[in-house]
């Protein structure tokens, strides 16, 4: 396991802390109210940009008001408001030029927080911690859509199917309402999938615990009026759009549309049990390619004879994946008609009872 970054030193800077010019335009970590430490932490994620951590929060005694102190023109830096959890996750930068990347996600996530009832569609943000350039968030202990992808595909498959029935379409509502509120801020995410969604078990205090899952990892995420040529981070190609792997420029970068069709495939990855082109292209990359090109991830998919009876048994819930599935994105629906079109549903769970 690699050994997690050093904690940073309480009222310190660390030598390329976040300019003052960033500072104006991002939430920042308070961590003279409460910090976090790394030395116990436990590695929970990595990627190209970032190793991610679970890590205890640290309440600290907050030191004396200085806000009669101040004197125009003098600002007290912004910070976050929220509650923090007693345990965080810290997004860690993986390489030097990493910094950039996390300044954008950062201006994406104070952007997406000037709404209410943010939290309810993605992972609190607690702010970029000026020392070190790490984000801080919420730690969510549920795991991701991937992991619980893959518990299931370890029980029998009468059990798996009885698991699916139950939990799509609560999985179905929040994810495609969290879309459409992304999209109604203007944000485009470029990087749906599993692996970018937590779950967490929330009590509503007036029914049973139901679990919740909220969209993660903004690092390639734009506003749509935002030149996005610049960022480096990219899709993953089992979720992308067959539009994005056109040659044409204008096609082939991330919209709304792609941002539907990637959450089409990554319902679709629920009930399949994986990617939809796996029966047929293995790890050819090639193969891959053309089959996404296509536009057609159901036929690729039902080559799989267990994954044809799954998708058999489940029709209501491929229905709900289809409307996001057209390989002409003109055609597609867009978050708001499909959150429009999933409240005149009722799909049947495995007790038998409907879910509104």
């Amino acid at each position: 396991m690699p050994t997690p970054p050093v904690t940073p030193v309480k009222g310190a800077t660390t030598e390329t802390p976040v300019s003052s010019h960033d500072q104006s335009n991002t939430m920042l970590f308070d961590f003279s109210r409460i910090d976090y430490e790394l030395d116990r932490a436990r590695l929970i994620g990595s990627g190209l940009w970032s190793s991610v951590y679970l890590a205890e929060s640290l309440p600290i005694s907050p030191p004396p008001s200085s806000r009669d102190s101040l004197t125009p023109p003098s600002t007290p830096n912004r910070h976050h408001a929220t509650s923090v959890s007693s345990v965080v996750a810290v997004k860690c930068p993986a390489r030097p030029d990493a910094k950039s990347v996390f300044e954008h996600e950062a201006r994406i996530l104070n952007h997406l927080h000037s709404a209410p009832r943010v939290n309810e569609h993605i992972v609190a943000f607690h702010g970029l911690d000026p020392r070190n350039s790490n984000l801080v968030f919420e730690g969510v202990i549920g795991g991701s859509l991937e992991d619980l992808s893959g518990r299931l595909n370890v029980v029998t498959e009468l059990s798996r199917h009885l698991e699916v029935r139950q939990l799509f379409p609560g999985l179905a509502r929040d994810l495609i309402a969290g879309l459409h509120f992304l999209h109604s801020m203007r944000v485009v995410h470029a990087d749906i999938k599993p692996a970018n969604i937590l779950l967490d078990i929330v009590d509503t205090g007036r029914q049973d615990p139901v679990l919740r899952a909220r969209y993660i990892d903004f690092s390639a995420s734009f506003l749509l009026d935002e030149d996005n040529s610049k960022l480096n981070a990219g899709a993953t190609w089992d979720f992308m759009a067959p539009e994005q792997l056109r040659i044409q420029k204008e096609l082939n970068q991330p919209t709304f549309a792609s941002d539907v069709w990637g959450l089409g495939i990554t319902l679709l990855y629920i009930i399949v049990g994986g990617s939809p082109y796996k029966a047929a292209c293995g790890t050819n990359l090639f193969m891959l390619r053309e089959a996404i090109k296509s536009g057609d991830p159901l036929g690729f998919a039902r080559m799989d004879p267990a994954v044809d009876k799954r998708l058999k048994a489940c029709q209501d819930f491929v229905d709900c994946c289809r409307l996001a599935l057209q390989k002409d994105r003109e055609r597609r629906c867009t978050a708001e008609g499909w959150a429009e079109w999933l409240e005149q549903q009722e799909f049947e769970t495995s007790d038998g009872a409907s879910s509104p």
